[in-house]
């Protein structure tokens, strides 16, 4: 699929939208992509259908022209002591910038919470956006808390006594932590290199955690296969092993 300038989206319509706090019509339209994104899955490209809505997001926290809220409520009342890992990948090709990955994770994870009372009775209907999770002085809306790079670079991205909304599963995200590799795992697994710096995030930061808790997304969401069809075949127990084999 040819991807031109503004092809999927109304680039005027997001902007007002963005700029006026219409969750309702973002995440409404932000829908109609993700559905129009499967259908053509299998096709080279499929992954530009929601590029230029990312993209809009993304300009849109950059210029400062999205309403952020400066208070709000406290979402991290309920953490819990962690007890769990949920291993996340990005499903796109290796590099994300955490710009991008801010963009992804307001309108996929936050903006459904600011949505019409009707389709969430709980939500904060039209308020400007709030996490309560902030990253260098700066307001964040990223789920997960270590980011894993290519080149085996590790960064915490979120603070553990945040809740990350990251495992689609309340009970598990109050008492876990999410590690996201930066590549696409869907049919594969990730380098040695990885592996290692997995292993050595959750034995230097997270020695309570038991082996039998480190999971993959998919475990605590049935409706993905994040992070990869591989994971519980192949380098799951490659992680575990790498923890056990340092430690020994």
């Amino acid at each position: 699929m040819a991807h031109r300038m503004s092809e999927y989206i109304n680039e005027a319509a997001w902007q007002d939208a963005l700029g006026q706090a219409d969750w309702s019509f973002l995440n409404h339209d932000f829908k109609r992509l993700e559905a129009l994104a499967r259908q053509h899955e299998h096709e080279p490209g499929h992954k530009e259908i929601k590029r230029e809505a990312y993209a809009a997001v993304e300009q849109a926290v950059r210029e400062g022209y999205i309403p952020l809220a400066a208070q709000g409520e406290d979402f991290d009342r309920e953490r819990k002591p962690i007890d769990t890992v949920v291993i996340h990948h990005t499903k796109n090709e290796p590099g994300i910038t955490l710009e991008r990955l801010n963009a992804m994770h307001l309108l996929r994870i936050y903006a459904p919470h600011y949505t019409s009372p009707a389709v969430d009775p709980h939500s904060s209907h039209g308020q400007p956006l709030w996490s309560g999770h902030f990253y260098n002085g700066q307001q964040v809306f990223w789920g997960y808390h270590w980011l894993i790079r290519a080149d085996g670079t590790a960064e915490q991205i979120l603070d553990d006594r945040y809740i990350g909304w990251q495992a689609g599963n309340w009970d598990i995200n109050i008492r876990s932590i999410g590690i996201c590799v930066d590549d696409d795992l869907s049919s594969k697994a990730p380098s040695e290199v990885v592996v290692e710096s997995i292993a050595a995030v959750i034995r230097e930061h997270y020695t309570s955690v038991e082996a039998d808790h480190i999971i993959g997304h998919r475990d605590a969401n049935r409706r993905t296969v994040c992070p990869g069809e591989l994971f519980h075949t192949e380098w799951r127990q490659q992680v575990i092993d790498t923890i056990t084999k340092t430690v020994l």
